[in-house]
């Protein structure tokens, strides 16, 4: 069993650790979606038609509220004041391990976003098809190594074609949401990190995103080599040292190959904040180092320009 493959498994193991203290905060409701809500695909998404289980809003306890069964994938928008405008754009990529989408965090992190004159698209990605049983906590968080990565291959390439779609979506609307289509950035959780690293770096020249965050991201085999390409856009990595799921490593060697290709990179790994702790953050804070990420990331956006 490989490094990789008992790290993947943890992600699904400890997300009741992960996201604890937000749980109360979430509930079992509906959230409410921001402004609008686009679909990314003008019928059934590519790869996806055989789906057949419906999208749901399920309470997993100890997480909360999560999305599950995705697969019309769409973004909503949180546009801001006009005036506040900064014609910059950043998707959102919530986590879940790929099995859910822990939405509501990302919509606060993307109000924050909009708070800072940012159009912020929260993308809602495909995930695993799965039925109650599956969810129920006694077997989700005791998925074997084996079953939890044959799941995760089976979806992640889904994901990262809606992450794609999403990027192109946004670049071709650029106008019509008064931002540039040079100047739109992605920023993903866990999961949604994965898709934005990515992004960043398996994309051709020009097609990557402007500027990438990534928070608490693991490194599978789907995502290797892990070769920065000479164009790979400036890099946020935020990553805190006690992650429950082992994955500070994995932002320090994204910061070393950003490093080695001789591209812009920012790297903060914190003493204390646990895995998830950017959401948590938002939604509760802790009284840890990592609550204060948003600090240094809005001077990293603001010394790269893409803050007023």
């Amino acid at each position: 069993m490989s490094r990789t493959s008992s790290r993947t498994c943890r992600l699904l193991a400890t997300a009741s650790v992960v996201y604890f203290l937000i749980a109360g905060l979430l509930g079992s409701a509906q959230p409410v979606w921001a402004q609008s809500t686009i679909p990314l695909y003008g019928g059934v998404a590519p790869g996806s038609a055989g789906w057949t289980l419906p999208e749901t809003v399920v309470n997993l306890e100890p997480v909360g509220a999560v999305v599950t069964n995705v697969s019309r994938p769409t973004l909503t928008v949180f546009r801001p004041d006009p005036a506040a405008e900064t014609r910059t754009a950043v998707i959102v990529a919530p986590g879940g391990a790929f099995h859910f989408l822990t939405m509501q965090p990302d919509i606060k992190i993307a109000e924050w976003f909009r708070s800072r004159g940012v159009t912020a698209f929260v993308l809602k990605y495909r995930v695993l098809q799965t039925t109650p049983d599956h969810m129920a906590p006694k077997r989700l968080f005791s998925e074997s190594v084996k079953q939890t990565n044959e799941e995760i291959a089976a979806v992640f390439p889904l994901g990262v074609a809606d992450a794609r779609a999403a990027l192109a979506y946004v670049r071709a609307h650029a106008a019509e949401y008064g931002v540039l289509p040079n100047r739109v950035g992605m920023i993903g959780f866990s999961a949604g990190a994965m898709l934005a690293v990515h992004l960043a770096l398996h994309s051709p020249e020009g097609q990557a995103p402007d500027f990438v965050a990534s928070f608490y991201t693991d490194v599978i085999d789907l995502m290797r080599p892990l070769t920065v390409p000479k164009w790979a856009p400036p890099a946020f990595l935020a990553v805190a040292s006690d992650d429950q799921l082992g994955f500070a490593p994995f932002s320090a060697e994204l910061y070393s190959g950003w490093l080695a290709a001789a591209r812009p990179a920012e790297l903060h790994a914190y003493a204390q904040g646990g895995h998830g702790f950017a959401e948590t953050a938002i939604m509760q804070p802790r009284g840890l180092p990592a609550d204060s990420w948003r600090q240094p990331f809005e001077e990293w956006l603001r010394s790269g320009g893409w803050l007023k």
